[in-house]
């Protein structure tokens, strides 16, 4: 099981909150979750990434998303 950060994967830089999972989309799914929540209790740096987001074009996140997945991947092939 490898891990990634918040920040790794377009949340705030500051955000060191560490995720786990099986495969490279359990990773992403889970700081998908942790975004949301921290949106929803609030919190401003986080609001701002997902307004980041939804500010770009439909061609331009899934292009981020498979970036993050790269991220997510790189993890998976380090030891």
């Amino acid at each position: 099981m490898k891990k990634i950060t918040c920040g790794d994967l377009g949340g705030p830089e500051s955000c060191e909150v560490e995720f786990r999972g099986d495969d490279p989309a359990a990773i992403v799914k889970n700081c998908q979750e942790h975004v949301m929540a921290e949106v929803e209790a609030g919190d401003s740096d986080h609001q701002d990434a997902v307004e980041n987001m939804q500010g770009l074009s439909p061609e331009e996140q899934q292009e981020k998303y498979a970036e993050y997945m790269q991220v997510c991947e790189a993890a998976f092939r380090r030891d």
